[in-house]
C-alpha cells in the first residue's frame, strides 16, 4: 500500500439564493500509503463487460487505507484521472499484521 489517494464526498449541504438545500463543495481527504488493489481470490486484471452492443467495462477492486481512514459508502475514491465509486460497508481489520480498512470500488468505463 504505498498510493496516495484522495476520498471526495459531497460537502455538508448549503442554501442556494432561493433557500433550497444544494450539495455544497466537495469535501478532498488525501490518503497516503493506500491501495486500489484486486479483490482477495480474484484474478489480478479481472472485469466484466456488459455484451449488449456497448463498450461498457466495469471493474471492481478493493480500496485499502490505514486504519482509522473516514471512507464511507458512495465516496469517490480519485486515483490519477481514474474514479472509483465506493460500495457497501467498509471492513475494518485492526488485528491483522497489515492493520486496515477496506471497501469494495467500482470503476464502469466505455
Amino acid at each position: 500500500m504505498s498510493e496516495t489517494l484522495t476520498i471526495k464526498r459531497p460537502g455538508e449541504p448549503v442554501r442556494d439564493s432561493t433557500g433550497s438545500e444544494t450539495p455544497g463543495p466537495p469535501v478532498l481527504i488525501t490518503v497516503e500509503n493506500s491501495a486500489i488493489m484486486s479483490p482477495y481470490g480474484v484474478t489480478v486484471g479481472s472485469s466484466t463487460e456488459t455484451h449488449d452492443a456497448s463498450t461498457v467495462i466495469e471493474t471492481r477492486r478493493v480500496f485499502a487505507a490505514p486504519l482509522g481512514t473516514d471512507v464511507r459508502p458512495a465516496d469517490e475514491i480519485l486515483r490519477g484521472d481514474e474514479v472509483w465509486l465506493a460500495e457497501g460497508e467498509p471492513l475494518v481489520l485492526p488485528y491483522t499484521s497489515l492493520a486496515r480498512v477496506e471497501i469494495f470500488v467500482r470503476r464502469v468505463s466505455g
